[in-house]
């Protein structure tokens, strides 16, 4: 019997949990909590490392492909990785990686899963007991029987028995995102699921299926694939290519259209955490309903949702408030508000505050890097690089760089020369100029970083970089 093909989905921003979710640094690299480094990425991977899954697939961001690689490092995980050089929502990922299984074996199962989500619950064993129904070629959407009218999920509706098969049924409708009065009645008629973005299929069936529903998209993806870019450790579509594919899911594409999906139930407790009031709902609570997260501290608080990062945090006489802190942002609203934090994210991208897009630390393929102060004209860095890693200096217009080595040792490199590199060592990369540092193979390298504006017109080419030994 052949394993599962995870493909695991990592596109989207989360821009309903900002400020833990950045357009740089999205949801699903983030920890899910503060007194735990498991990612939502982290997480969703483990899951899907159980009998009967092969390694998985993982399509993200050409931006993201660096930070897949190293939480996949984190957990010791192989995977290939498909990277979107532009952004062309679910369908075009999933018939990509369709398209490269099926070069090797049309008949491999795939079963597509966000990245973002939280599942308390076997979900491979649910997986695993629909296969029989996708190895007969259906396409088989996994629904969860709801808890309560939520407006912010997709409904399937059961549209009974199917032949032969006791693992699926047959799908009636679909009904996205309903008012409360239309959620309400289809939780009280029975019969709806809450649609999880979960599927399972063969991977001929897909691309049957894309061929036919949408043969534009269909070629488009294709062409990206065999234009595709092969590097030692993701498949790179081209762009070009696929600017003609839609800019759709799967399910508006496929799924809803197609007369072979069908729906099973997936017995798990299950969220996609779209706002931090789901991550109260779904989340462990103490004896006064608060899920308290990091460093908190709480007195005759109650139904509330508080997560520390890097410092204290204390509340007082609060009840259904959500306090999430961060390194550079606080918010602070009422649990049934959380849905406008979106409106937090447009006012940042109107008014082009960096908050918007990064923290004050970010983890790179290299290590971390952490600002610690900025101000017009200049920005202060700490960065740290982990053993063996080498951090490009790329060339940029208008920054000159100025470097002091804390902690470790390593090599510069500019244009044909090499350097060594140990602690006190300062070191200038201009204007207009790159340069590479390469940490040593056994103790991390400690970097500060000055990085100032300068005119382009005063740039000094001939002085690419100097060495300073202390």
């Amino acid at each position: 019997m052949q394993d599962v093909h995870p493909l695991i989905l990592c596109g989207g921003i989360g821009t309903r949990l900002w400020p833990l979710s950045r357009t740089e640094h999205p949801k699903q690299f983030q920890r899910i909590d503060g007194n735990s480094e498991t990612t939502f990425f982290h997480a969703t991977v483990e899951r899907h490392r159980a009998p009967g899954f092969a390694d998985p697939i993982v399509a993200v961001s050409s931006a993201h492909v660096a930070t897949v690689l190293q939480q996949l490092d984190d957990i010791k995980c192989s995977a290939r990785v498909i990277a979107e050089p532009i952004s062309r929502n679910t369908g075009p990922a999933v018939l990509a990686a369709a398209l490269t299984l099926a070069k090797t074996d049309p008949a491999s199962l795939i079963c597509v899963i966000p990245s973002d989500h939280i599942v308390k619950g076997d979900l491979p064993a649910n997986v695993l007991a629909a296969r029989k129904a996708a190895e007969q070629g259906h396409i088989v959407l996994f629904g969860v029987p709801p808890e309560y009218p939520e407006t912010g999920y997709g409904y399937i509706v059961d549209g009974g028995e199917l032949e032969e098969l006791t693992c699926a049924r047959k799908v009636s409708s679909f009904i996205e995102k309903p008012p409360v009065e239309v959620a309400t009645a289809l939780i009280d008629a029975g019969g709806a699921y809450w649609a999880s973005g979960i599927s399972l299929f063969r991977a001929d069936v897909l691309i049957e299926e894309f061929k036919r529903l949408d043969p534009t998209t269909y070629d488009a993806v294709k062409s990206s694939l065999e234009l595709a870019r092969q590097s030692e450790y993701a498949i790179y579509l081209n762009a070009e290519a696929l600017i003609p594919a839609a800019n759709l899911p799967t399910e508006s594409i496929v799924f809803e259209h197609s007369p072979r999906t069908v729906i099973a139930p997936l017995l798990v407790a299950w969220s996609d955490v779209g706002a931090w009031n789901a991550l109260h709902h779904i989340a462990e609570k103490d004896d006064e309903g608060n899920v308290l997260s990091g460093d908190v501290i709480s007195i005759d608080t109650r139904n509330s949702y508080v997560r520390a990062s890097g410092k204290l945090v204390a509340v007082v006489g609060m009840d259904d408030v959500v306090v999430v802190d961060t390194d550079d942002a606080l918010l602070i609203t009422t649990r049934d508000k959380a849905q406008q934090v979106k409106q937090i994210v447009k006012k940042l991208e109107t008014i082009k505050r960096r908050e918007l897009a990064q923290h004050m630390r970010n983890q790179m393929s290299w290590g971390e890097v952490r600002r610690v102060q900025s101000g017009p004209g200049y920005e202060l860095r700490m960065m740290t690089l982990r053993p063996g890693t080498m951090l490009p200096m790329t060339e940029n217009p208008v920054a000159h760089r100025m470097v002091t080595v804390t902690a470790g040792s390593g090599l510069l490199k500019t244009g044909a020369v090499t350097r060594p590199l140990r602690v006190g060592d300062n070191f200038e990369v201009a204007a207009g100029h790159n340069a590479v540092i390469y940490c040593g193979p056994e103790v991390e390298m400690q970097l500060v970083e000055v990085v100032c504006e300068v005119a382009e017109e005063t740039v000094d080419a001939p002085v690419a970089l100097q060495l300073v030994h202390s």
